[in-house]
């Protein structure tokens, strides 16, 4: 940085300052001082195929030396960028692999904050939540922990919403699925002000979580004392995709998981009517008989409690329930009742708190086993 603003005051002198807002106000950013290094350059080749300007050939050497010397450093620069953004990348990747062990979601939500400074190289990061039109700051992790990053945790914790109106910039984040860079907090319009006093953030990069294609969070990151920069913004962008990818896969794993459980209850409780059945004793006695008998058993009783529950359902609530001893999901229930699937929910809820069932597969049980038991005892 020191060389590119030395060249840009000495070209500068060669183009009899017309150079000079450049010169005088060398950017921070190495893609910007890349940029005024190629508008100097540009007025410097102008110098250049006007020879006649310089009346001695040092002044046009001078210029040619300037020249030369202005592509270097922006040859430099370009390829610190790309071996910076190569080694960025190798550091998330290494970061991903870590959160890919990961299986429980409420654990990866514990370490991402962590795996972002880590991984991406920023000083401090906020996980967000977006509920519906809702924003609410959840998390959140820094290098340091001084009175700054103590009195942030306790504006998260005690800031209960923020509503997405169209002047935010996280709104736009929703609205167009794509991350952010804010490189002048202070004066930007779109920034929310109450979080920018309670960070002192004055530049930053956001990205939106989205692993089903809707935004359900944010990842905001910022360093202490440095601008961020285009690099950083893509850098956490594209940890963001990963994590969302990794988040929706244990999302899934938990799903498949709770459903292997209650296929096994539900196969269980078949297994051990069917037990039943097959160790009942066989009475030789007509149809009738048999039935009269069999009410003066005790294993009735059980029928006869159970029975009354399946009473004080709905016909529609029963339907439901044959339906879920099929294992069919909500939705196919809905489909085959033509009810919309908010309907199914309800009538499952009902189901379970009349039958006091504290799940699916206990309701299915309780049901199998009324069902088949009576039409064979």
């Amino acid at each position: 940085m020191r060389r590119a603003r030395e060249l840009l005051v000495t070209a500068d002198q060669l183009v009899d300052g017309v150079g000079r807002d450049i010169a005088r106000r060398p950017a921070d950013d190495l893609n910007a001082v890349d940029g005024q290094l190629a508008v100097m350059s540009g007025l410097l080749r102008e110098r250049l195929v006007s020879p006649a300007k310089y009346p001695d050939g040092a002044s046009l050497v001078n210029v040619s030396t300037a020249l030369a010397g202005l592509h270097t450093i922006r040859y430099e620069i370009h390829d610190f960028l790309v071996h910076e953004r190569l080694r960025r990348l190798d550091m998330l990747d290494a970061g991903l692999v870590q959160l890919r062990k990961v299986h429980e979601p409420d654990e990866l939500l514990n370490r991402v904050c962590e795996s972002v400074v880590h991984g991406c190289g920023f000083d401090r990061v906020m996980l967000s939540r977006v509920e519906g039109s809702v924003w609410r700051p959840w998390k959140s992790y820094a290098v340091t922990d001084q009175e700054v990053e103590r009195t942030f945790r306790k504006w998260i914790s005690a800031i209960p919403e923020i509503h997405l109106d169209h002047l935010l910039l996280e709104s736009e984040m929703v609205r167009r699925c794509e991350p952010a860079l804010v490189t002048d907090g202070a004066h930007d319009r779109r920034v929310y002000r109450p979080l920018l006093d309670a960070s002192e953030l004055r530049s930053y990069v956001a990205a939106p979580l989205m692993p089903t294609g809707r935004v359900i969070g944010f990842l905001h990151a910022d360093y202490k004392s440095e601008q961020v920069s285009a690099l950083d913004r893509d850098i956490l962008w594209a940890f963001a995709e990963g994590f969302g990818q990794i988040f929706e896969r244990a999302v899934l794993l938990g799903r498949l998981r709770d459903q292997r459980e209650q296929v096994r209850s539900a196969m269980q409780t078949v297994e051990s009517v069917l037990d039943d059945l097959a160790g009942a004793e066989i009475d030789l006695a007509s149809r009738e008989h048999a039935t009269a008998l069999a009410a003066t058993r005790p294993a009735r009783l059980l029928h006869t409690t159970r029975s009354s529950k399946m009473e004080s359902l709905t016909g529609r609530e029963l339907e439901v329930l044959t339906l879920m001893a099929t294992g069919a999901t909500n939705n196919r229930i809905a489909e085959k009742l033509v009810i919309t699937n908010g309907t199914v929910k309800s009538h499952v809820k009902r189901i379970l708190r009349k039958l006091g069932a504290e799940n699916r597969a206990e309701a299915i049980s309780q049901y199998l086993r009324l069902t088949i038991g009576q039409n064979h005892l």
